[in-house]
């Protein structure tokens, strides 16, 4: 037994890059699928804390995850368009809360988001500087993009073309 050991042990003196390297694989093969899981949980828990919140989408025909990842966080294909009507029916059936959302356009980078007061109340968000919007054409700046942008009350923001090269499209907004 002894001599097994001084042999394996001469063996690893010898071959220490190699024996690095074998534990080295054999250690990542080991956790790996614990770390992929420890992942995919800590994914799916943030993406769901704000589904939960949100019990029903309404939008047109199309993609159901498109419309889903472009209400809940801003940051898909825009979907298509429907009226406001759609809206007011939902409002009609006294069966829940309508919240209209258009999050088409972006401003460096960050989305432009335009809805209702309800949101507000509906997210339990608050200013935390500055005053509630007042008049058409203001907008509250989240926080995240207030401190990414260096923007604070008052401060204008230009929205991003769509596109470079298209000098007819729509004009970016002040």
């Amino acid at each position: 037994m002894f001599d097994s050991l001084y042999i394996a042990g001469q063996y690893i003196r010898y071959n220490k890059i190699k024996t690095t390297v074998l534990v080295a694989c054999i250690t990542l093969i080991s956790f790996l699928p614990l770390a992929l899981q420890l992942l995919l949980n800590e994914s799916e828990r943030q993406l769901m804390s704000r589904a939960v919140t949100t019990p029903l989408v309404i939008g047109a025909k199309g993609s159901s995850l498109d419309l889903v990842m472009n209400t809940l966080y801003f940051d898909d294909e825009v979907p298509e368009l429907i009226a406001m009507d759609a809206s007011e029916r939902v409002e009609n059936t006294d069966l829940a809360m309508p919240i209209p959302m258009y999050a088409r356009f972006e401003a460096r980078g960050n989305p432009i988001v335009g809805t209702t007061l309800d949101y507000f109340d509906f997210r339990g968000l608050k200013i935390a500087r500055g005053r509630q919007m007042a008049i058409l054409g203001e907008c509250v700046l989240g926080a995240k993009a207030a401190d990414d942008l260096k923007l604070g009350p008052g401060d204008t923001l230009v929205s991003s073309p769509e596109s470079l090269f298209d000098l007819a499209g729509i004009y970016p907004s002040r």
